[in-house]
């Protein structure tokens, strides 16, 4: 039987009733986050900015055209011997058009291979922010109806003590029981106040969290559907190929490892000569209606090349820094494969011990529920007095919350499991919502 969560973050508007708000199963409040999560939109945003970045980087291998227009009001020193106009004041007009083109500079394509790897880079970021994203929501989530359930059960319990009490007063006033029976259950009816306070408490803050991943403020009237399910490792198995498996942080270090290789070439490609075309058309004359004149013009064209002799020995500093990098990213590689190993024993640990628990934890359940029945009627009849009663009572919500726990706790373990093991988490999604209601 499938379990409706409802809560509501602020008062709903009068024209919009509670009934008329859709519920979001797992996939949809996924979808939501995808949509709308900030830090997930900057990455996305980053990978922007990397495209434009390439696009600069570039921009050298095009011919560099300037246009300098110039007007001038001089006059030369008499002192000199040959002053221009016998030394009078006199305009001078100039119009220069400049090309550059670079013909050979060494890295400069490297450079632009350097940018496409940015920008593999930060895709591969953008897969483990969404995965991130996705494990934060998967615990949101199931956190938010493992905390309501858990506020259920209490209130539960809340209300077979003020059962209790009514029954304890009928008792006493018909002089079958006594006024210390009384006094025992309100003053365990005033013990399980603070209680429901807690739980309402942790319930919000889930739905906040939630509200909070799905990039959202405030989401009003917010209903989920889902349920804390029990999965088995042998049914979940099947799904799961560890010989296909996918994980970004091995490809973001080899992309590192390559894009070293190229950085290289442009760290130390200033030291190796540059060849280039420069043209120069320039007109000059000292009449602004004559400055485009056949008479006034000139041109150059030159190739130009420009060989480093000494820069201080920079270069070797470079190369070892660039060594170091490169020692750095392999060191790198070895905890990234350290850690996801120790995180792939320990979640897999984790689903052995949850399985072998909820086994013992479900059986425990229908035993305090079986429990449960039997004292409340025979509580009713005088058989037993209020001690042993909240002492069942006690036992039967500890089972049901311990229950509910280690199905939580389940669920974490094969999220974790997933990702060490590089399977895809939308994979364990539709395990989740297999047999979903829409």
């Amino acid at each position: 039987m499938r379990l409706f969560i409802y809560f509501l973050i602020i008062q709903l508007l009068p024209f919009k009733s509670f009934a008329d708000i859709p519920a979001l199963g797992l996939k949809e409040v996924i979808k939501i986050a995808s949509e709308n999560n900030p830090q997930l939109l900057a990455a996305r945003e980053k990978l922007n900015q990397y495209d434009f970045q390439k696009k600069l980087i570039t921009a050298p291998l095009y011919p560099n055209i300037s246009w300098n227009l110039a007007g001038s009001y001089l006059k030369d020193a008499v002192y000199t011997g040959s002053p221009k106009f016998n030394g009078d004041p006199y305009n001078l007009y100039s119009s220069d058009l400049k090309l550059i083109q670079p013909l050979y500079t060494k890295g400069i394509f490297s450079a632009v291979t350097v940018a496409d790897y940015d920008k593999k880079i930060q895709t591969s970021n953008i897969e483990i922010q969404e995965r991130l994203l996705t494990q934060n929501i998967i615990e949101a989530f199931y956190r938010f109806i493992l905390y309501q359930q858990s506020l259920t059960n209490t209130l539960k319990n809340q209300d077979i003590i003020q059962k209790a009490l009514a029954t304890s007063n009928d008792r006493y006033q018909k002089g079958r029981g006594q006024y210390l029976d009384v006094l025992q259950v309100k003053t365990q009816l005033a013990l399980i106040q603070p209680q429901v306070e807690i739980a309402k408490n942790q319930f919000d803050l889930a739905a906040q969290q939630l509200i909070n991943f799905m990039g959202e403020k405030d989401h009003p009237g917010l209903k989920l559907r889902g349920q804390l399910k029990t999965l088995l490792f042998k049914e979940v198995q099947k799904y799961i190929d560890l010989s296909h498996y996918h994980l970004p942080e091995y490809e973001i270090n080899q992309w590192q490892l390559s894009q070293l290789d190229y950085a290289r070439d442009v760290t130390l490609g200033k030291d190796f000569p540059t060849l280039k075309l420069v043209g120069d058309y320039l007109f000059t004359n000292y009449k602004k209606a004559e400055i485009f004149s056949d008479y006034s013009h000139s041109w150059a064209i030159q190739l130009q090349l420009s060989i480093p002799i000494f820069s201080g020995f920079s270069s070797n500093q470079e190369k070892a820094i660039l060594a170091s990098q490169d020692a750095q990213l392999r060191i790198s590689r070895r905890d990234i494969e350290n850690a996801l190993s120790l995180k792939q024993v320990s979640s897999l640990k984790n689903l052995e011990t949850t399985e072998n628990s909820l086994v013992s934890a479900e059986a425990a359940v229908k035993l305090s529920e079986q429990s449960q029945n039997e004292a409340n009627r025979i509580y009713k009849l005088s058989q037993i007095d209020f001690l042993q009663f909240l002492v069942i009572q006690q036992a039967a919500l500890q089972a049901k919350t311990s229950f509910d726990n280690l199905k939580f706790q389940s669920l974490i373990a094969y999220s974790n499991y997933f990702v060490a093991t590089g399977q895809s988490l939308g994979t364990l999604v539709d395990i989740l919502t297999k047999d979903e209601a829409k």
